[in-house]
C-alpha cells in the first residue's frame, strides 16, 4: 500500500484528500454519538439524583412530623389520665383529633391500651382492633424509645410509641399506619411520570412501590446485585437505577428510569450511522479521485517538461489557459525557461568579454614592471654619481611598488611596518626634519595578519593633511588588543580633521570627500574582507591633533585565512 502511495503524486493526493475528508467525518460521527449517549445518561442521572434528594428530604420531614405528633399524643395528660382510668373521655378524643389533623391525609392513627385493645382510631380499615403487646410493633415500642417504625406485610409502613407513666410503666400505645395512598400523596408529585420509586427498609422489605405488581421480584434482583458488587441493572437494560440510602431513617430509595437509548434504539442508530458512513465514504472516494486527477495532470506535464530541460532542451513550453495557481505555475515555468535561455546567451557574452578583459590586464601588467625596472636603473645611476638620496628614494619606491604588485593579499603587521618605514624615508627626504614618527607596537602583535598597504594611506593622511602648518610634527603608530580585535592607531599633533570629514569617517556609509579617498579605500577593503563590524574610526581636537583607528580581527600568522590569501 505504501509503495502504491509513493509511486506518484496523484496517488498521494488521492490518499490525502480521502483521509482529510473521510476520517474527520467518521470521527465526528462517532464522537457525536458517544457524546449524545453520554450526555443523555449524565442528564438522566442528574435528574434522578435531584428527584431522589427531593423525595428523601420530603420523607425525612414527614417522619419528623410523625414523631412530633406521636410524641405529642404520648405525652398528653388527657390521654394518660383516660388510660389510667381504663375508659375513654371526650377530652381524649378532642386531643387525638387535634394533634393528628395535619397528617390524617397521609397516615392513620390509633390509640391502644396496655392490653392491646384499640380504644380509638382515625380510620377503622387499616389498623386491627386488637394487637398482641408481647409481639410485633407493640413489643418493639416497649423496648425502644420514641417512635419505632416497621414495614407492614401489605407493603406499607407502621409505627408505634409506648405511652408511659412517670415511673416508666406502659399504660398504652400510639400507633400509626402509612399506606400506598399516603406515600402516593406525599412522593408522587416529586417524580417524573415515567419514573418509578422503591422504598425499602433495612432488611430490604418493601415499604412503598409505584409498581406493586413487580416490586417484590425487582427488589430481590437489585438486592442480589448489590450483595455481589454489581451495578444496578434490574432484569434487563431497558431501565437505569439510582440508589440513595438514609442512615437516619434506615431506609433505601431506588429510582427506576427508562433508558432513552435502549439496546434496540442503539442498534438502529448504529445501523443508520454505518449506512451514512458508507455513503459518505463513496462520495469521498469519488471526490478524492476526481480532485487528484485534476491536480496531478498539470504537475505531470510540468515534470515531463522539467525532464526535457534537464536534457538541455530549453525551448520547451507548457500550454495552459487556467487562471488558478497551476496555470500561474505553468506561466512561471515558461518565463523561467525564457529567462534561462537569455541568461545563457548573456553568460556566453560575458565570458567572451571577461576573456578580453583578462588579456588587457596581462598587457597592463607590463607597465608596473617597466616602472620598477626603470627605478632600479635610477638607483644605480645615483650610486654611480654619488647621490645617495636618489638611490635611497628609488630603492624605497621600488620596494613599495614591488609590494603593491605582489600576489599576496595579506601580510604580517611586521612586514607592513617595514613598508611604512620605506614610505617615511621617502617623505623625510621630501619634507626634511619637519616631523618625526614613532612606532610603539608590542612584539606579540607584530605577527598579526592584516591586508596589504592599509596603514600607508593613514600615515600619508597625517603627513599631508595634518602636519603642513606644524613646526615640529609628531606621528605615533601604536597597536592594542581590544575584545579579541586588533586596533591600530595613527595619531598626530597636527591641526586636526575637519568636522565634515570626521562625521563622514564615523558614519556607517563612510562617504569621505575626494581628498581623503585613501581613507575611504582602506575602510572599504577592510569591510569587504572582514565585515561591517570592522573598519576606520577617528577622533579629532581642532588645533591639537587627530587619531585614526583601524579595527581588524585578531588573526595570527599560520591561520587558515592567512594561508588562503597568501598562497601558503
Amino acid at each position: 500500500m505504501m509503495s502504491w502511495i509513493k509511486r506518484s503524486f496523484k496517488n498521494r493526493i488521492f490518499c490525502t484528500v480521502l483521509i482529510v475528508t473521510l476520517l474527520p467525518l467518521l470521527l465526528c460521527e462517532i464522537f457525536m454519538m458517544h457524546t449524545m449517549v453520554s450526555r443523555n445518561e449524565r442528564l438522566a442521572g442528574q435528574h434522578a439524583s435531584a428527584e431522589l434528594d427531593a423525595a428523601l428530604s420530603e420523607l425525612q420531614d414527614f417522619f419528623d412530623e410523625l414523631e412530633d405528633v406521636s410524641g405529642s399524643l404520648s405525652g398528653s395528660t388527657a390521654i394518660r389520665s383516660a388510660l389510667k382510668r381504663g375508659e375513654a373521655s371526650k377530652l381524649m378524643f378532642q386531643v387525638f383529633y387535634r394533634d393528628t389533623e395535619p397528617l390524617r391525609g397521609y397516615a392513620e392513627f390509633a390509640l391502644y391500651d396496655s392490653e392491646g385493645r384499640r380504644l380509638f382510631s382515625t380510620d377503622d380499615s387499616s389498623l386491627s382492633s386488637r394487637a398482641d403487646p408481647d409481639w410485633g410493633i407493640l413489643r418493639a415500642a416497649q423496648l425502644g424509645e420514641g417512635v419505632v417504625f416497621s414495614a407492614a406485610e401489605e407493603r406499607a409502613l407502621t409505627g408505634a410509641e409506648a405511652i408511659r407513666t412517670y415511673d416508666g410503666r406502659v399504660i398504652g400505645y400510639v400507633c400509626l399506619y402509612v399506606g400506598q395512598s399516603g406515600f402516593d400523596a406525599l412522593i408522587s408529585p416529586l417524580l417524573a411520570p415515567a419514573n418509578d420509586l422503591l422504598i425499602l427498609d433495612g432488611t430490604w422489605r418493601g415499604i412503598y412501590f409505584t409498581q406493586a405488581a413487580r416490586a417484590e421480584s425487582l427488589a430481590e434482583t437489585l438486592r442480589q446485585q448489590l450483595l455481589s458488587g454489581e451495578a444496578l441493572s434490574g432484569s434487563g437494560e431497558e431501565c437505569s437505577f439510582t440508589l440513595r440510602r438514609s442512615e437516619r431513617l434506615g431506609l433505601s430509595m431506588i429510582l427506576q428510569q427508562p433508558r432513552t437509548y435502549t439496546r434496540d434504539v442503539l442498534k438502529t442508530v448504529y445501523s443508520v450511522s454505518v449506512l451514512t458512513g458508507l455513503v459518505c465514504a463513496l462520495l469521498c472516494l469519488w471526490a478524492a479521485w476526481g480532485l487528484s486527477r485534476y491536480l496531478s495532470e498539470p504537475v505531470q506535464k510540468l515534470d515531463e517538461a522539467m525532464g526535457k530541460v534537464e536534457k538541455g532542451d530549453y525551448s520547451v513550453e507548457l500550454e495552459s489557459d487556467a487562471e488558478d495557481e497551476l496555470g500561474r505555475l505553468s506561466a512561471s515555468f515558461n518565463r523561467m525557461t525564457g529567462e534561462y535561455r537569455d541568461n545563457l546567451e548573456r553568460s556566453v557574452q560575458r565570458e567572451r568579454e571577461l576573456n578580453e578583459t583578462k588579456l588587457s590586464m596581462l598587457q597592463a601588467q607590463l607597465n608596473p614592471h617597466f616602472l620598477y625596472n626603470t627605478l632600479d636603473c635610477i638607483k644605480w645611476m645615483g650610486v654611480t654619481n654619488s647621490v645617495p638620496q636618489i638611490a635611497g628614494m628609488a630603492t624605497d619606491l621600488a620596494a613599495l611598488l614591488r609590494a603593491s604588485i605582489s600576489g599576496s593579499k595579506l601580510i604580517t603587521l611586521e612586514r607592513e611596518l617595514e613598508l611604512i618605514n620605506r614610505y617615511l624615508e621617502i617623505q623625510e627626504i621630501r619634507f626634511g626634519d619637519s616631523f618625526t614618527c614613532e612606532t610603539d607596537i608590542d612584539e606579540r602583535l607584530r605577527y598579526c595578519i592584516i591586508p596589504k598597504l592599509v596603514l600607508q594611506p593613514l600615515v600619508e593622511n597625517a603627513i599631508i593633511h595634518g602636519l603642513p602648518d606644524v613646526e615640529y610634527g609628531y606621528i605615533k603608530l601604536s597597536a592594542r588588543e581590544e575584545q579579541g580585535a586588533l586596533v591600530i592607531s595613527v595619531a598626530d599633533n597636527g591641526q586636526g580633521m575637519p568636522e565634515e570629514t570626521l562625521k563622514a569617517i564615523n558614519t556607517p556609509e563612510k562617504r569621505v570627500p575626494g581628498e581623503h579617498l585613501g581613507l575611504y579605500n582602506v575602510d572599504r577593503i577592510v569591510k569587504l574582507y572582514y565585515g561591517e563590524s570592522y573598519g576606520l574610526s577617528a577622533v579629532s581636537v581642532p588645533g591639537e591633533g587627530c587619531t585614526v583607528e583601524l579595527k581588524l580581527p585578531m588573526i595570527k600568522e599560520g591561520d587558515d585565512t592567512y594561508a588562503e590569501n597568501t598562497g601558503g
